[in-house]
This record gives structure tokens, sequence and C-alpha cells, in this order.
């Protein structure tokens, strides 16, 4: 559930925003009060819509699909997608960031401090990093343990922020940034295992042969197509002949169009995961079809994400070792580089545009998401915690030849 937040306006303001946005309202005689969730988009009400958000996270992520396979992990965008506009709920993606001036965290061009950089600070560290997960009524994590204070006093040194920086800063927040949500994450898609072969399994397989075969077809077949399949009903032989005779099929392994309709359908399987997941989200659509088609397809099985990993890694389109242009990694007391902690930098010439941008001087993590957050690629090191012995079923279909070259 997402953080709630109050907003004071006036009464026509809140008239327009609750006719708007669908928002409740409690009103008196001066103002209304409103209380609305931050603002994200909405989760698919129809497998077809749910397609329709697969197709542009796969195409989203095409660019890493060979790191993937070649390395045994799983890559996603950081920085949030179109439509998380709200400030409570940005850094949905397993990475969170805030734009920092003089150590401390602002939202807009009023709050830089004069003389001082801005700087985006990008943040994976689990907010479960030491087991404690103690959140308030706005579900955020207000534990302090050891490693904040050592991770702030390190983001605090002349060669990061070079300013004293509040811990509360360092670990991300979100409820569902943390790695036990993530181990439920790949635990519940391992699990579907469990509808190999039923009526559930294969009307979503269908459903993404039905949404594909339309990706080619004529604008009146593909209305038709649309109508036929857009209900959830596709498991029966009575719906499905329908969309077979508008040019569905169900391609068999290792025969053409048979990769994009297992990559489909993995991804739509994150709206049949046990405890949920988030079909809008960069992270959860794409960890779900990877670790569906491991492990489904290629029989690989993975342990729980280990301890001694505080966050999924930050690096970029190109490279899990690199970063986009004016970013670095912050460093540790050890001197190593920090892995989940990145620090990025805006020009002097862009702040001092800020005063006068109404669009990012008043929302300053949209400009960090806008311009670092979605150069910055997370990384999940699949085989690092894979069973080994299991990545058995090599010739089930192209991904499993190539995801099961490096299998333990």
């Amino acid at each position: 559930m997402s953080a709630r937040r109050i907003f004071a306006f006036s009464t026509i303001s809140a008239l327009v925003a609750t006719l708007a946005m669908g928002c409740s309202s409690a009103t008196t005689e001066e103002e209304e009060e409103v209380s609305v969730d931050d603002i994200t988009p909405e989760s698919a009400q129809t497998v077809w819509a749910l397609a329709e958000l697969c197709d542009g996270n796969i195409t989203r992520h095409s660019a890493v699909k060979a790191q993937e396979t070649a390395q045994g992990v799983v890559r996603w965008q950081c920085g949030d997608r179109e439509g998380v506009d709200g400030e409570l709920d940005r850094g949905q993606e397993y990475c969170e960031y805030m734009a920092i001036s003089d150590g401390k965290k602002v939202t807009t061009a009023g709050q830089i401090v004069k003389g001082k950089p801005l700087q985006c600070l990008f943040t994976s560290v689990y907010s479960d990093v030491d087991g404690q997960t103690r959140f308030d009524q706005n579900g955020k994590n207000t534990y302090s343990g050891a490693i904040d204070g050592e991770l702030a006093q390190a983001l605090s040194s002349k060669e990061n922020l070079n300013a004293t920086v509040d811990p509360k800063l360092v670990r991300m927040k979100g409820q569902f940034n943390t790695r036990g949500a993530a181990t439920t994450l790949i635990r519940d898609s391992i699990n579907l295992s469990v509808d190999k072969g039923k009526s559930k399994e294969l009307a979503y397989v269908r459903a993404a042969a039905c949404y594909l075969a339309s990706k080619t077809a004529n604008p009146e077949t593909k209305a038709k197509l649309k109508a036929a399949c857009e209900r959830n009903g596709l498991a029966t032989s009575k719906n499905w002949k329908v969309a077979e005779g508008l040019g569905a099929k169900v391609a068999a392994a290792n025969t053409p169009g048979y990769e994009e309709q297992q990559s489909m359908y993995s991804c739509m399987s994150v709206n049949r995961l046990q405890n949920g997941g988030v079909d809008w989200r960069m992270s959860d659509p794409h960890i779900t079809e990877i670790v569906v088609r491991a492990s489904l397809e290629c029989g690989c099985k993975y342990d729980a994400l280990p301890a001694a990993l505080p966050g999924f890694l930050q690096g970029t389109w190109s490279a899990a070792d690199k970063l986009p242009p004016g970013c670095r990694r912050a460093k540790l007391k050890d001197g190593t580089e920090s892995q989940q902690l990145t620090i990025c930098e805006i020009p002097a010439t862009r702040v001092a545009e800020l005063e006068n941008d109404f669009d990012y001087g008043e929302n300053l993590s949209k400009l960090c998401n806008d311009t670092f957050g979605k150069d910055i690629v997370m990384t999940a090191p699949a085989r690092a915690v894979e069973k080994p012995g299991t990545c058995t079923l090599k010739t089930a279909s192209a991904f499993c030849a190539d995801w099961t070259k490096g299998a333990k």
C-alpha cells in the first residue's frame, strides 16, 4: 500500500482535483483537506491491458537481454516509469533517489543552498538490510541501525557529498524495497510451476499468443482479437476457437514465435504471483519474466538472496559495472566503491535555470529521475543464488540454451 499524503487546497482547487483524480475529501467552510494516494499508474484491469504493459516492459529491457543470458543476471531500469508523479512514491524499482544540497534532501529549487552543488543520490540499500523493518504509519522504515551511521559518515566525506549527511537518507524507505520482498517475488515466480499444464497457465499462454497475433493483424482483425481475448476466459475451447479463427496460435517449443510468446506469457505471470506483483513497474514484471522462464523452462532453482548482499547493484544499460555520465559510485570508509550508492552531479548552469523552471524546479526528484534515473540499471545476480545442477533443460528453448551456458 502506498504511503498517503495530506494536501490542503482551496475549495475550488480541491473540487477540481477531486473530479480530475477521483480523490476523497473532507470539507470545511474554509478549505478542503484532501487525502490522496501518491500518484502512480493504474494496474491492468484486463489481461489485454496487462499484455500491453508487458509489451512496453519487454521492449524497454531488450537492450540488456544479451547481458542477462550471458551473465545469468536480471537487469531493469532504476528510474520510475512515466506516471509515477507523487513525491512519496518515488523509487518503485528497488532503487530510490533524491536531490541533495549541502547534505540535506531538497525537493524544490528554493531549498537549494546558495553556493552549494546540487546532487542526486541513488540508493539501493535494502530497507531491511540488517534485518530491521520498523515502519511508521506512513509506511516508512524508522529503524536507525549501525549501517545507517556508517554509510552516512562515508557519504559526508569530501570525495562524496562533502557535507554532513543525515543517516535517514542512506537506506531505502519503501516497504516494497526490501530483500524480503525481492526474495518473495523470486520464490513466487518459481512456485508457478504448480500451475503447469493447468487451465490458469493455459489461459495466460493463449492470452499472450492472442495479443502477439494482433500486432501483425490489420486494424479490423486486431480489434476483433482484442474483443475476443481481453476477457480472461481463454482456457475454454469455445472462447479460444474464436481467437484461433482470427489468427491466434500457440507456438510450440523451438518453433517461430515461441520466444516472443514465452517472454510475454512469463512477464504477464506477474499478476499470478501468490503474494502479488505490481504489473506497471519496471522491476516486478521483468524479474518475473526471467525467473519464470529460467525455472519453468530451464529447470533452474534459486536460493534466497544472501544477507551479504546489501542491495541490488547499480550500473547502466551498456554494462553492469559502468554508470551514466556525471555519476560516480560513493566511496566507502575502506576505500572501496559502493555498488548500492551512486552520486550524480547536476551542472551549475542547470541549477541556475531551476528557479524559473516550473516543472523540475518544483520537483527535484523528477529532475533526478529524468536526468539520470532512466539510465541507471539495476542488476540482480541470479546465478550467484542458483542451486548447482538444477539448470538441466538446456535445449528446451533458445532462451534456455543461452541462459544455461554458464550454469553451475
